[in-house]
């Protein structure tokens, strides 16, 4: 009979894994930490798992193990572990330091004695790349021997977790105290490529080459959602997931973060249009399942984790920054995180002391890692503020439109032309409909901080009031007057020199350089332009300022009503 060793007998652990194990027919060992839980495993022998799917299709099923070990039955656990071909570990990836102790001396082990029996691990946890953190750690306790078996024998495989299990009310554990509570997803996909002996047959167990990808796609979904639940629901005084997923406001903010991380997918993994709407359908539907009455305490516990460059925020956030999608709503469910106060939270407490030290613009910077992406960084601060203020005002629908077309039409036309100054132009141009074809010629040489020698302007400055001037300004023939609209000119260049001040602490190009390079390029060698372009100019650095230059210019055409 086929067997399963889990590691780690949590909700994950019984509710999921074992579940979809002990119905494909493998007979289940759990080890846990735990005592209590262990012991109470040992007395019962089965416990009940309530799978509750949104289309209130329930099933119960009983679930029958064959041995519960405690980590420090160190002996026994060895012996299953030396002969398994199966293991599965689910435990928070806090606890990987300890397991890879234990992984290592058996695969040491396994080295010695020649053991030829493959071990496939099924890594099972909410985090990016998990496999490589675990390897990582089981390595580094490793002779030779051992780490040549690792990579011949020892298969650490990838899985995501779409499951969601809940803690059971009193009355339902007053029945059975180990029942899980799950919403009944039923896949586990995991990674086809690192299996090392053959892949397990049993309903369920959706194989993938692209897993990776599929990784990034469900964090950056079902767990951003989390997210958004928690950070946006906290600020309306919510304890439950569930009466997000009733606010109308809330849920609009969902349906516009998803569209806005599928865009970014499915430029940066080649995901397709269909692909992604039907997998956002299935989140939705998931996420907003009645029965899961999780507390938003929970799903919003330790943001200084969920707010890292490659979490489920502003990893999507990147995503979409670098292809040329403007991030605003992601942005605000990030600006709302930092307003996410628990006292019981150490994390929630820590940012707060950080914001009143350092400001709230440090303080993304240094949470989020974008020490570089000073758009973003600027982005989030002004939504942040709009928040503090009781959403005083926020921008409209109609404008964030224009903010987000403005931004993708920038970052494609310097991505696409190259010479950010025409490129500016000719994006706002596109924007507005307004052809202004002897100022883009006359733009030509204001590019790379004019004459490409990078002590000028910005040319996503210049082009910028070179725009805004076709709309207001002295004319020649009124060169003796005119004078409020050379003013009004005035003020409004004045507005866009300070969304580059606020942004890049200059409007000349070799300091904003500085500031998202770490270096400035003087444009006039080929040598020179192609460093540039090595260091990432057209793919998210000079595009991204060319986009925010944009979306500001329409901005300050909006509120002075010209478009």
């Amino acid at each position: 009979m086929n067997k399963i060793v889990i590691w780690g007998a949590g909700k994950i652990g019984r509710g999921f894994i074992a579940d979809l194990f002990y119905q494909g027919g493998y007979k289940i060992t759990f080890v846990d930490s735990d005592r209590k839980l262990t012991d109470m495993l040992n007395r019962k022998r089965k416990y009940s798992v309530k799978n509750i799917p949104a289309n209130n299709n329930h099933e119960t099923s009983q679930i029958e193990y064959n041995s519960v070990y405690h980590t420090s039955e160190k002996e026994n656990i060895s012996e299953i572990l030396f002969n398994a071909s199966l293991l599965a570990i689910t435990t928070f990836p806090g606890a990987y330091n300890s397991i890879s102790k234990t992984l290592s001396e058996i695969i040491e082990r396994r080295a010695d004695s020649e053991n030829p029996l493959p071990l496939d691990i099924l890594v099972c946890a909410n985090i990016y790349n998990p496999s490589l953190r675990l390897r990582e750690l089981i390595m580094n306790r490793l002779s030779d021997k051992g780490q040549e078996y690792l990579s011949e024998k020892v298969g650490l495989v990838e899985t995501l977790i779409i499951r969601i299990a809940i803690e059971a009310d009193e009355q339902q554990k007053s029945i059975d105290p180990l029942v899980v509570i799950t919403n009944g997803y039923p896949e586990l996909p995991l990674d086809r490529t690192a299996f090392k002996g053959l892949l397990p047959d049993i309903k369920g167990l959706l194989y993938t080459d692209r897993i990776k990808a599929e990784e990034i796609r469900k964090i950056y979904t079902y767990n951003m959602v989390h997210a958004v639940f928690a950070y946006a629901g906290a600020k309306k005084n919510y304890r439950y997931a569930t009466e997000c997923s009733s606010d109308p406001e809330i849920l609009q903010l969902v349906k516009n973060t998803l569209s806005e991380v599928s865009e970014g997918l499915q430029l940066a993994f080649g995901f397709s249009a269909p692909e992604m709407n039907e997998w956002n359908e299935k989140v939705l539907v998931n996420m907003t399942n009645p029965v899961l009455q999780d507390t938003l305490i929970r799903i919003g516990a330790d943001p200084i984790r969920k707010l890292g460059r490659e979490d489920r925020l502003v990893g999507p956030a990147l995503i979409c920054r670098g292809n040329g999608i403007l991030p605003y709503f992601l942005s605000k469910v990030i600006a709302c995180a930092f307003l996410f106060d628990q006292p019981e939270d150490k994390a929630c407490q820590e940012i707060k002391k950080y914001i009143k030290l350092h400001g709230i613009r440090e303080t993304i910077a240094n949470y989020c890692g974008l020490e570089k992406e000073k758009d973003l960084v600027s982005l989030i601060e002004r939504i942040y503020k709009q928040a503090e203020n009781n959403g005083e005002q926020m921008d409209s629908p109609e404008k964030i439109a224009v903010m987000k077309n403005a931004f993708g039409f920038g970052f494609r036309y310097e991505k696409q032309y190259r010479g950010c100054a025409q490129c500016l132009l000719g994006a706002l141009c596109e924007l507005t409909g307004k052809r202004e074809n002897m100022v883009f010629q006359a733009s030509t040489a204001f590019s790379g901080g004019m004459a490409i020698s990078g002590d000028g302007s910005c040319g996503g400055y210049s082009g910028g009031i070179l725009f805004m001037g076709t709309y207001v300004g002295r004319r020649l023939d009124k060169i003796d007057g005119d004078k409020d609209a050379q003013y009004k000119a005035y003020d409004m260049a004045m507005k866009l020199r300070d969304r580059f001040i606020e942004t890049y602490g200059s409007v000349v190009c070799k300091d904003i350089h500085n500031k998202i390079f770490g270096r400035s390029y003087i444009l006039q060698t080929k040598e020179v332009r192609d460093e540039f372009e090595e260091a990432g100019a057209h793919l998210d650095k000079c595009t991204t300022v060319i986009g925010m230059s944009a979306m500001w210019v329409a901005e300050i055409l909006m509120d002075e009503n010209y478009i």
